[in-house]
């Protein structure tokens, strides 16, 4: 999974291990970091991996690196140099978590590259917007970050108040924080639920109480995001898959072809203005939402049963006009 905190971790430590005069065995990179000995260890696993240089000197017991490994300035070219602002610029734009520190480190690129760079960059970037979603305004939760990062890295157990919208109830429970994600302007959870007995996403604005507890919780070697949302369609995640099949007409059909909507989409011409799109998802009530925001131009093939609560999802929706 991409852990921004062990990214983090692994910069520090390169830097750490450049520093002359300084010793550092396992538990110092512990308790420097406020992390298990154990989460170290991987940290250098993955340092490995990425051809980082670190070993171990069994005569001076203490981790080193080798002397010619260094940090390289980014020799960006013009069209990097667009791409990395204007990403920086994208997030400026939402409530993002880290905002500040993007801010600082926007400017330090900014201020590293060339003269002739600056000048065009400037105006490109000033001329140059982007129109975010709706998204979910995050200044007042930042010391929930703040807290959900530390127990993350600490790997410490966390109970919290959470505000279920579809139950319309708070209910406290007992967490172990896996991973921070965001999707569609939201910021989400991934973690296990000891009050359900089972892995579950929770929206971070609808938790009213954060707390960290002094147990401590191991997170699964093989966990992976990207692998537990594979059959969402957004973060629903159902108990069966289902395939489904949509036909689109009109407008919709010129439409939908145009996004990527989903890694397992398959899309059929049947004729000039229709298409039958197909997808694999457990997301039940948020394909249906996707599907009724086309109207009269999407008609749901596949399955029978989702065919059928969306012509009651109809009928209910004709009562209101």
């Amino acid at each position: 999974m991409a852990d921004k905190n062990r990214i983090f971790r692994i910069i520090k430590t390169i830097m750490l291990l450049n520093e002359p005069y300084k010793h550092w065995e396992a538990k110092d990179f512990a308790e420097y970091f406020e992390v298990s000995e154990r989460t170290f260890h991987r940290d250098k696993q993955v340092m490995e991996e990425l051809g980082v240089p670190i070993y171990y000197d069994n005569h001076l017991k203490e981790y080193k690196i080798l002397d010619n490994f260094r940090f390289k300035a980014p020799n960006l070219d013009q069209k990097e140099t667009e791409a990395v602002l204007l990403a920086a610029k994208e997030y400026q734009n939402r409530s993002f978590p880290m905002k500040k520190e993007l801010e600082s480190g926007l400017a330090k690129v900014y201020n590293s590259l060339p003269e002739f760079l600056k000048s065009s960059m400037g105006s490109y970037i000033k001329n140059y917007e982007i129109i975010s979603d709706p998204f979910v305004e995050l200044e007042k939760h930042q010391h929930k970050f703040d807290k959900l990062k530390e127990a993350i890295n600490k790997e410490k157990r966390i109970e919290v108040n959470y505000y279920s919208m579809s139950s319309n109830q708070t209910t406290k429970r007992k967490l172990d924080p896996y991973n921070l994600f965001f999707n569609k302007g939201a910021p989400y959870l991934y973690a296990f639920c000891h009050l359900r007995a089972e892995k579950r996403i929770f929206r971070i604005d609808r938790i009213k109480e954060l707390k960290l507890t002094a147990e401590n919780f191991e997170l699964p070697a093989d966990f992976s995001l990207a692998e537990e949302l594979d059959n969402a369609w957004g973060v629903e995640q159902g108990e069966e898959e289902m395939e489904v099949e949509v036909k689109f007409s009109g407008r919709a059909a010129r439409f939908v072809p145009e996004y990527h909507w989903n890694d397992k989409q398959e899309i059929k011409d049947i004729s000039e203005n229709e298409i039958v799109f197909k997808v694999k998802t457990s997301s039940r009530e948020e394909i249906k939402k996707w599907i009724l925001g086309y109207g009269a131009e999407a008609e749901v093939l596949q399955p029978k049963n989702l065919r059928e609560e969306m012509k009651q999802e109809i009928e209910k929706m004709l009562e209101n006009y």
